[in-house]
């Protein structure tokens, strides 16, 4: 999410910036959603090097609880856990809202949700743990580890090494389509073989790029490191994960394991918006299912209590509350370094442009008012989070929320109130994310409105099964007036797109989770006369769209043309 920002949902397991998704950019197809540059005013924060923190107590203690149940209103969400660790001690521990839309079972600091993206730097920290042990080096080549593996160039493939992998940085493209259309068939070794095909779009090293693959392949190099085996990828980096990371950091509870999240009995419901804005919940399991493949990258679930533990263990560098020692404080700031600049991005929120100056390995790097800020978001299909701290200060927070319209947006509003409280600041960075959430949500609307409903005779003749090579099968059919586009995990509605909005996409997706997503559908007749499908795709702005053919199946290909008499 360069580092986006996820301006509508939480769409993949990206780094979020303003609204984390996996999250996902303006809808593209479409009109522009982003705010145009320069309408948002820097709000000056004051030069704070050097500055220690209030405490969070008295007034400041109930400012900020007051403002996390205002601000759920008012990015719409369901409900949220925040945790505040100042000083080596947890400060602030709360569970709000509620775990399913319309429900009364309530978030609790227990109360376990995916955390999207934060994964990143939890897998990165895995790899610091086998350096200090000696089992892995940070120059290692990852085809030392992962012999199958290979990218697009020969010469790059024989020069990556494993920290290349975690800092956005190899030149593999932003591919998270086919993360999520083709997830029922998409293993760790097939992930692998993938990115062989993928262009590369800049040479090693000289530019931003995320890639949930890159990072994923990443944290399985570092799981056979461990001594996974090559065929059995995801339980050895969850095994992995488990014996040294998790276990020492005192997060019994946090898991990639769903099974065990639902017997807990104490989950939150991923939340998605729907055309109107308003937070329609979605399976946990299709939500955990498409991350699965890239699980380094994205998939773990955890509390605002385990996360408490993981930011004392990244202020304390390295020690868990425990006393128990997880990774030398060389190792671990090594992954907070900073190693591949990141663009500011014209339309986001100052403030986050700030944030985000670079990329080290699983964190963004970035400043507040001259404080060095150590962070990053994550987002899945229905989670958002955000995990920050100040480390010359002693202070972080975390923050997991179950989604909705404005849940990435909801985690940063609560992340700078808080700094604001702390070092005596006005509102203004907390005030811009409010205002670029309600802007956000009128140009929403504004675009709901262009799209009629579809024309049954229109579509009549692409009805049908297709397939692509990548992505698998889909379905496109009419359902009660509604024209549907189904995979083996989502049913998604496609409502045509107007010559007014300015695009050749025919149509766009109106469900959750896919609401506004940079995403179109093309339906046009191949050269023999037969249907096509073509999915349109922007991951990055910066470059073309990609274009994903997809042929009729056999069964509804036309019936071949009678000999002449």
């Amino acid at each position: 999410m360069p580092y986006r920002i996820v301006l509508i949902v939480a769409l993949l397991l990206t780094l979020a910036a303003p609204v984390a998704v996996a999250q996902i950019e303006t809808p593209a197809p479409g009109p522009s959603l982003a705010t145009p540059p320069g309408s948002l005013p820097v709000s000056p924060v004051a030069d704070l090097a050097g500055v220690q923190p209030l405490p969070l107590v008295g007034g400041r203690r109930a400012a900020f609880d007051a403002y996390v149940a205002e601000a759920m209103v008012t990015f719409g969400v369901p409900g949220a856990s925040v945790a505040v660790v100042q000083g080596g001690e947890v400060v602030s521990l709360q569970g709000v809202g509620v775990r399913e839309a319309g429900g009364t079972a309530p978030v609790t600091p227990d109360t376990m949700m995916m955390v999207g993206s934060v994964t990143k730097s939890f897998t990165s920290l895995l790899a610091a743990t086998l350096v200090d042990d000696g089992a892995l080096a940070w120059e290692t080549p990852v085809g030392d580890l992962l012999p199958g593996f290979a990218v697009a160039d020969p010469e790059v493939t024989a020069r990556l090494t494993v920290a290349d992998l975690f800092c956005a940085c190899t030149g593999l493209p932003r591919r998270d389509v086919e993360i999520i259309i083709g997830a029922d068939a998409l293993t760790p070794e097939a992930l692998i073989a993938s990115v062989a095909a993928f262009p590369l779009t800049a040479p090693l090293g000289e530019r931003y790029e995320y890639s949930n693959q890159a990072f994923a392949i990443g944290g399985y190099a570092a799981a056979v490191a461990a001594g996974a085996a090559p065929d059995d990828l995801l339980e050895g980096y969850g095994l992995a994960m488990r014996q040294r990371v998790l276990g020492p950091l005192g997060m019994p509870n946090s898991t990639f394991d769903l099974a065990a999240v639902l017997a807990s009995g104490d989950y939150a419901v991923p939340h998605a918006a729907d055309l109107s804005g308003d937070a329609q919940p979605l399976s946990p399991i299709v939500d955990d299912r498409f991350a699965t493949a890239v699980a380094p990258a994205g998939a773990l679930w955890s509390s605002a209590r385990e996360m408490a533990h993981y930011l004392q263990v990244q202020l304390a560098a390295g020690v868990a509350p425990s006393g128990t020692r997880v990774v030398s404080p060389e190792n671990l700031t090594r992954t907070w370094a900073p190693r591949t600049p990141i663009p500011p991005e014209a339309g986001t929120p100052p403030v986050l442009n700030e944030a985000f100056g670079a990329y080290g390995m699983g964190w963004g790097v970035g400043s507040y008012g001259g404080q060095r800020l150590i962070n990053h978001s994550g987002g899945t299909l229905g989670f958002a989070s955000e995990v920050a701290f100040l480390p010359d200060a002693d202070l972080g927070v975390a923050v997991l929320t179950n989604g909705g319209l404005g849940g990435g947006l909801f985690a940063f509003a609560v992340q700078y109130r808080l700094f604001e409280l702390l070092f005596d600041q006005e509102p203004g960075a907390s005030a811009q994310l409010e205002r670029f959430a309600a802007d956000f949500g009128a140009q929403i609307a504004d675009f709901a409105a262009l799209l009629p409903l579809v024309a049954p005779e229109a579509v009549t003749p692409f009805l049908g099964r297709y397939a692509h090579p990548t992505l698998g099968e889909v379905e496109l059919a009419l359902r009660g007036g509604e024209l549907v586009l189904r995979t083996d995990l989502f049913r998604v509605e496609l409502r045509p797109l107007p010559a007014e909005a300015g695009s050749d996409a025919g149509y766009v997706f109106v469900d959750p989770p896919f609401v506004g997503v940079p995403a179109g559908v093309v339906l046009q007749e191949q050269a023999d006369g037969r249907p096509e499908l073509v999915l349109i795709v922007e991951e990055n702005p910066e470059e073309e769209s990609l274009s994903y053919a997809f042929a009729p199946l056999a069964a509804e290909a036309p019936p071949a043309a009678s000999p002449a008499p």
